[in-house]
């Protein structure tokens, strides 16, 4: 099993468990697409996600791009864009956010199935209207999956209408 590491104790209020999957976790397989797909078996939503599916379906974001990723997955909806509130900065949550992405560790890289990736930096995240790669068995799902040389970050989260 994978040594679990914990999220900053100020994530417990921004990810409900109903929706979204989020994880920190150990990570010594070099093939961190495997790595992820094991910690996500055992969410009903996410079963069926497959390592090369996954490595076909993502795309690499600046850590801006997580940030603003991490928000639409703690503060939006998928189905109906995110929320007003998820648009506006808030210092309380963007401090615990990046605080989860601090938590990857150095030189942590993220990637992503929501198709703004493609607009590299210009990529607007908090959009309402967005294509994604679905990869869950729902009727849409947005991941973010940092990675660093030793840790994984998972945040995945995923609505049916």
């Amino acid at each position: 099993m994978k040594q679990q590491h914990q999220l900053p104790r100020c994530a417990q209020g921004y990810f409900d468990e109903r929706q979204t999957f989020a994880t920190l976790s150990h990570r010594k397989d070099d093939d961190w697409c495997q790595v992820a797909t094991e910690l996500v078996r055992g969410n009903a939503a996410l079963h069926n996600v497959d390592a090369s599916e996954l490595r076909d379906s993502v795309m690499e974001v600046s850590r801006k791009g997580a940030l603003d990723l991490a928000t639409l997955i703690s503060a939006g909806s998928l189905l109906y864009g995110p929320r007003y509130s998820a648009q506006l900065r808030d210092h309380g949550r963007d401090s615990c956010l990046s605080d989860v992405l601090d938590s990857v560790g150095e030189g942590a890289r993220y990637f992503t199935n929501h198709g703004e990736a493609e607009e590299g930096d210009a990529a607007n995240f908090l959009a309402s209207a967005y294509h994604v790669n679905a990869l869950a068995d729902t009727a849409l799902d947005v991941c973010l999956i940092g990675v660093s040389h030793d840790r994984i970050l998972i945040l995945w989260r995923f609505e049916d209408d």
